[in-house]
């Protein structure tokens, strides 16, 4: 090849990568002639070059982490560009040197500020567009000179393959026209881990997740929470739209999936004997409901109603009715105790800070006569005689931690109460999408919230294994666990405690690692990784980081520069993390608040 056929050869491809620019975005500027680009082992970063007229006619320019792209003269691949840092001066600085200079402060000389600006940029993915090809990693040195565009967003889109699935997300924070951001409903299964300080957002997005799935699952699916913060019992009523706020959250819903009319949810709220006695003369169904709705629901819609937002409601045996001009939703409330003759052969494992060995003596004990003649917990109690242990030679220590584990059952006052109940095999078989579980609202102490808990994750475990075997096995589900720390701590202290960590521990472990086959997904929130179970943390495929602290977004991955910007950021701005995405990570922003019921007035009234 001559010099005039190389160099025709070069201007052909530079005059085609301008054409192709112009097809997939806007040309903004170019790749430096003046500065050297790097590939190298850890370094793919590029060098860009955008003039003054360009610089001042997008708002869009000047901001860290936006996209950007490249058509790279040789190889004509789209490449995609992060901006992570720019450098702009004045022309002055030029003409004197570096240094500072005075000079009169009300001089003002627009003229030397009609300069280049330039894009320190890291590259990120490249796409053969000609070829159709699909994306792979930024391998290759752009040639000086190849145009630089803002894309659109069907080029960013496939570049970082954002589309993956019907469970939209959000939109991408580095976007100006609001790209799309997805996962696949089969990601679920491979659990989400939501960590952010209060009021960054993550209730907020939780309930979008949850509005999502109502809209997009099918009839077999659930959504279940375990609601320990008075956050989700409310999600049937309709969002305050008197809020501005709430508005333009509801709306940037509604680009996502259209417009929520609705939730309609079933609610499973255990109870005391204390509760009953204090709220409610008889133990009927429709007694317990209006009790409920009463204590919990009625100031809400007061709060509603005095904002200017007219909510109708009826009761209907167990059933609340919700309806407005623009909502239609009802709650379906499930009242739950223990029957000890139900759990008599689950006794042993019901309070997770039984030791083994004691753990071990209550699965004989519960086998014998004795305890099959025992008809409640008092029963079960009164059998267990010294002769009873004394024949099995259980050690003193392990004595003390059987009564006294079983004393604290007998405590939480959920044992034979003389009320309605709904069996819950029942309450799961149904076909009702979202199922709440409210162990917030009945006053339960932290100690029954995790009795309950840690029976119901067993309960729900052993019912989709039942499924999987019989061959029935339909739908998905989806837990939602905020707070999780609570529950999964990563902390231990006293040898009971040590128990209790070991034990939950290996429970949510092998739900988490066998849930997979069994289409069971967890969703965790907590403000700090740091305190929740490693196990978790491990087996979330996705993560995602709302504003926190920067030692606690560094800790997630996110690099030291952007764990600063995100401790400032706005509601609902998040890096999320996952092995799903081309990039390993980006920036989202979620609708905030989300289109369903969202109050700050759980225990108002």
């Amino acid at each position: 090849m001559t010099a005039d056929e190389l160099y025709t050869g070069i201007k052909e491809r530079i005059e085609k990568a301008r054409a192709l620019g112009v097809t997939l975005g806007d040309v903004v500027g170019k790749v430096s002639p003046n500065m050297p680009n790097k590939i190298e082992e850890e370094d793919y970063h590029v060098n860009v070059l955008i003039d003054p007229y360009t610089y001042y006619k997008f708002p869009y320019l000047g901001k860290i982490g936006i996209l950007l792209g490249a058509i790279d003269i040789r190889t004509l691949y789209f490449v995609l560009l992060k901006v992570i840092g720019y450098e702009r001066n004045d022309v002055k600085s030029y003409l004197f040197g570096q240094d500072n200079f005075l000079s009169n402060p009300e001089e003002e000389n627009p003229g030397t500020l009609i300069n280049s600006v330039t894009l320190k940029c890291e590259m990120l993915t490249k796409v053969d567009v000609l070829s159709s090809s699909d994306p792979s990693p930024a391998d290759v040195i752009l040639e000086p000179q190849s145009p630089v565009i803002i894309p659109r967003d069907q080029i960013v889109e496939r570049a970082l393959s954002l589309n993956r699935g019907s469970l939209k997300l959000g939109y991408l924070e580095s976007s100006e026209t609001g790209i799309k951001v997805s996962l696949g409903l089969d990601d679920l299964n491979y659990h989400m881990l939501i960590v952010g300080t209060t009021g960054a957002g993550k209730t907020s997005f939780i309930k979008d997740i949850i509005s999502s799935l109502y809209l997009i699952e099918d009839e077999e699916s659930k959504v279940i929470v375990l609601d320990a913060t008075g956050d989700y019992y409310h999600v049937f009523l309709p969002p305050d739209i008197s809020s501005k706020s709430v508005i333009e959250g509801t709306d940037a819903f509604e680009k996502l999936y259209g417009k929520m009319n609705g939730i309609d949810i079933s609610v499973i709220f255990p109870l005391t004997r204390s509760w009953l006695k204090k709220y409610t003369r008889l133990s009927t169904t429709e007694s317990i409901t209006r009790a409920y709705f009463n204590l919990y629901v009625k100031p809400l819609l007061d709060h509603l109603n005095s904002k200017g937002v007219k909510v109708y409601s009826s009761l209907d045996r167990n059933v609340i009715n919700i309806s407005s001009s623009f909502w239609n939703s009802r709650l379906t409330l499930h009242p739950f105790f223990f029957r000890f003759k139900d759990v008599r052969n689950v006794i042993y494992r019901l309070n997770p800070y039984f030791t083994e060995q004691a753990s071990h003596f209550l699965k004989i004990f519960s086998s014998t006569k004795e305890a099959k003649d025992s008809f409640t917990l008092d029963d079960f109690i009164k059998a267990l005689d010294n002769a009873q242990f004394e024949k099995l030679k259980v050690h003193k220590s392990t004595v003390d931690n059987i009564m006294r584990g079983l004393y604290l059952l007998k405590e939480t006052e959920l044992f034979d109460l003389k009320a309605h109940r709904d069996k819950l095999g029942s309450v799961l078989s149904e076909k009702g999408k979202i199922l709440i579980f409210d162990i917030y609202n009945g006053e339960l102490d932290d100690f029954t919230q995790k009795i309950l808990t840690n029976y119901f994750l067993d309960r729900v475990f052993a019912y989709k294994e039942r499924q999987m075997r019989q061959g029935t096995l339909k739908g998905r589900t989806v837990f939602v666990i905020d707070e999780a720390h609570r529950f999964f701590p990563s902390l231990q202290g006293s040898e009971e405690d040590t128990n209790y960590v070991r034990r939950v521990a290996g429970k949510i472990s092998t739900m988490m690692r066998l849930g997979r086959r069994r289409r069971i997904g967890f969703i965790f929130a907590t403000h700090n990784p740091s305190d929740l179970n490693d196990i978790i943390v491990q087996l979330a495929s996705t993560k995602f980081v709302f504003r926190i602290t920067s030692s606690v977004a560094e800790s997630m991955g996110i690099s030291r520069t952007e764990a600063r910007i995100l401790s400032w950021e706005k509601n609902g701005v998040a890096f999320i993390i996952s092995p799903w995405l081309k990039q390993g990570k980006m920036k989202i922003s979620v609708p905030v608040p989300p289109p369903i019921g969202h109050y700050d007035l759980s225990k108002a009234g």
